[in-house]
């Protein structure tokens, strides 16, 4: 029966995704510098032009210069209870291509403001999640240079960088924490986000026993945190497993086993708890031998 409900639910999301990609002309509300606004429909786009009917019958498209338009709010049809069905599950594939489906019909307005950038920012951490750190930069650049939403541009900001450490650009990812402010030395009361940057960054120049001071500030300080403390326990335990200490790595695994169940954090100590097994099955077979006694 679950089974059925989460095909029936997915199938739901899948039309929803598909209604919006059908949706030419686009449903949207264009705003103007100085507060003029009209509800209406895009039509379509020519270069720096954009061709939008006000909705009243016998009115002719207008045609609106991209750069003049201060925003425009789109009618984004998208079964969001789904998607956050979706990712309680850890369905992130799923979510990915219903994100991915809707967002195309509005991609010839990418450079425009809009209230896309919610939809953005989350198909941005979901690129990360799988590894996708290509995808994840271009869409963090475009969500941290929107400063309309304080909230969205600093998670924005966080993806940027992360994005960068995940394709090992190091200098790049560097300069980026310069340019954020976010290059101080960990210290207690640093934020949680830029200290798990800094450790990640740190793990790529292979420096773990810094990396490990640093990620323990988020342990010790930031421990009702669920956004950073999660990862920075599951970072602990690939740390340490980095560093040999393979004892140490198993008991923080057994521990978000314990505590995090039904989380990405879950499925990823599982997979680390394989690698840490034969770790220590090859090490055994690596100690010499001890003489007989005579």
């Amino acid at each position: 029966m679950m089974k059925m409900m989460t095909r029936i639910s997915l199938l739901a999301l899948m039309a929803s995704a598909g209604t919006a990609l059908a949706a030419e002309p686009l449903n949207a509300k264009l705003i103007m510098p100085g507060g003029r606004s009209w509800e209406g429909q895009v039509i379509g786009r020519d270069g720096d032009w954009l061709e939008f009917a006000t909705g009243r019958t016998q009115a002719q498209p207008i045609r609106v210069g991209a750069s003049t338009i201060e925003e425009l709010q789109f009618d984004v049809q998208l079964d969001e209870r789904a998607l956050a069905r979706f990712m309680e599950g850890r369905q992130f594939a799923e979510v990915i291509a219903a994100l991915e489906k809707t967002l195309s019909a509005y991609a010839p307005y990418n450079d425009i403001r809009s209230n896309l950038t919610k939809y953005n920012a989350l198909l941005m951490e979901l690129y990360y999640r799988v590894g996708e750190y290509g995808k994840a930069l271009a869409l963090a650049e475009k969500v941290a240079a929107d400063d309309r939403d304080e909230a969205l541009q600093g998670k924005g900001r966080t993806y940027h960088a992360l994005s960068l450490v995940g394709l090992g650009r190091i200098a790049d990812a560097e300069a980026t924490l310069r340019s954020y402010g976010w290059e101080q030395p960990a210290a207690m009361g640093s934020d949680p986000a830029q200290l798990y940057i800094q450790a990640k960054l740190l793990c790529t120049k292979n420096e773990f026993a810094k990396a490990m001071e640093t990620v323990a500030m988020i342990v010790a300080f930031n421990s009702q945190n669920p956004d950073w403390m999660q990862p920075a326990e599951l970072l602990c335990a690939e740390i340490y497993t980095e560093l040999g200490l393979l004892d140490s790595a198993g008991e923080v695994v057994r521990e978000i086993l314990l505590l995090y169940p039904g989380t990405a954090e879950f499925d990823a100590a599982q997979e680390l708890q394989h690698r840490i097994d034969k770790l220590m099955i090859d090490r055994q077979f690596e100690q010499p031998e001890q003489p007989e006694e005579a």
